[in-house]
């Protein structure tokens, strides 16, 4: 079995890690693993294991027959056999399916990340695409209940996300700012509306000021609001305890800093960010939507979307109440034991044999 993974970028966004993961993880499992970036890399470029075919198409536009030709021409080459489309990078995958027919397996990954929203999903285009699809993973069950009524493809299951760890590297240096006695908040999410960035900072200022400060990772996308989640930082009366980081790759590096990981979002898929929150012996303080509740169990604090006084108040919990800190190393044993690698990459083998 040779597989090739297929992203549009290597930002650091859910989706792109996990592409990334499938590859890495499923080098040494299968005869061949590969991954193809479609339109741009980015950060996660660095974190491909060197035994992972890279391909990168450098694709211009929709229908840039060029970027078409390169991966059909590495796909013979190679002679993979499963090709893995991961979020909107289907819409190519399907042409080469289209094109190849029974020499490969297509597979649809779906990240989407509005899966509160799912009435408002179009879904014209891919209702069409699904009949040239072989089977759709899904990372929760409602975007597989989604795939069931509306895709024409009878193989769908849900497979959870996963993380890889990372070896820890020594530093002579801190990576988060403010004093070393704050009490440090971190929320890792890229600048969308549905991360909700807005609603977090104002239940951070609703805190008593004193030893406590707010961490932001992720990536700006110049746009409106990406403009107003900066505005909002540098216009706050707590702006000397809210920091901004922009887009890493080493993420743990700045976990391993924090006390408490913070999710604010009004809508998820299997957020990546509590994982990392969980590998890193974080207890979390996240909102009630998609599979957060499922990955968090007992380890964390829930709080309903859009409600800045259960987020503020949660957030107080989380630094008067020393104990509740201690549920981050439980977490930690449960993210290791469900949320690994092994168990999940067994998964995807058996989906793409079955597909």
């Amino acid at each position: 079995m040779k597989a090739i993974q297929v992203i549009d970028t290597l930002d650091a966004g859910g989706a792109e890690k996990m592409a990334v993961n499938c590859a890495n993880a499923l080098a040494g499992k299968i005869e061949a693993s590969h991954i193809c970036c479609t339109r741009r890399e980015g950060l996660l470029r660095n974190e491909i294991k060197a035994e992972v075919g890279f391909l990168f198409l450098n694709k211009r536009s929709s229908l840039d027959f060029g970027a078409f030709r390169k991966l059909l021409i590495y796909v013979k080459k190679h002679q993979i056999d499963i090709v893995h489309a991961h979020s909107t990078s289907i819409f190519l995958c399907a042409l080469l399916k289209i094109y190849l027919g029974s020499k490969i397996r297509l597979i649809w990954h779906d990240h989407y990340g509005k899966s509160e929203f799912l009435e408002n999903r179009p879904k014209t285009i891919l209702k069409f695409l699904s009949g040239y699809i072989d089977g759709v993973i899904a990372v929760n069950q409602k975007l597989a209940e989604w795939s069931k009524i509306h895709l024409k493809c009878s193989q769908i299951q849900v497979i959870r996300n996963f993380i890889l760890p990372k070896t820890r590297r020594p530093r002579g240096f801190t990576l988060l700012k403010g004093s070393s006695t704050d009490f440090k908040f971190i929320c890792v999410a890229n600048l969308r509306p549905q991360k909700d960035q807005i609603s977090l900072i104002e239940a951070f200022e609703k805190l008593d000021p004193g030893n406590v400060s707010l961490h932001l990772l992720g990536k700006n996308f110049q746009d409106d609001y990406s403009v107003r989640v900066l505005k909002k930082i540098e216009n706050s009366e707590r702006k000397d305890a809210i920091f901004y980081y922009g887009s890493q790759v080493d993420v743990d590096a700045y976990l391993n800093e924090a006390d408490v990981g913070i999710l604010s979002s009004i809508s998820e898929g299997l957020p990546l960010a509590l994982l990392e929150y969980g590998l890193a012996g974080l207890p979390a303080v996240y909102t009630n939507v998609g599979q957060c509740a499922e990955v968090m169990g007992d380890y964390g604090i829930q709080v309903p979307s859009n409600n800045l006084a259960a987020l503020s108040a949660a957030m107080k919990s989380m630094y008067l109440e020393p104990e509740l800190k201690q549920k981050g190393l439980s977490f930690r044993e449960r993210i290791e034991l469900n949320y690994s690698a092994a168990t999940n990459v067994t998964e995807i083998i058996d989906f793409y044999t079955k597909s």
